[in-house]
């Protein structure tokens, strides 16, 4: 049997993650994308599905839904 492995607790390159889209403040919904790399100024740019956009968002907006492959 496979032992499953614990999600590490901090958000890294190469995770899944769920992201509050906001404009002007105001909540717009969430979409799915993949963690690219933490900025210099402390965002994370996260690759969302679909159109393959890639936003730098606040980390307030993005909630980890599984590690990344190592």
């Amino acid at each position: 049997m496979r032992k499953i492995q614990p999600m590490r607790p901090v958000i890294s390159p190469g995770d899944r993650v769920s992201v509050e889209i906001r404009i002007g403040g105001c909540y717009r919904g969430t979409q799915k994308g993949t963690v690219l790399y933490w900025t210099a100024s402390g965002r994370i740019s996260v690759k969302l599905d679909g159109k393959g956009e890639v936003k730098n968002v606040s980390p307030e907006q993005v909630k980890k839904l599984a590690n990344g492959l190592s």
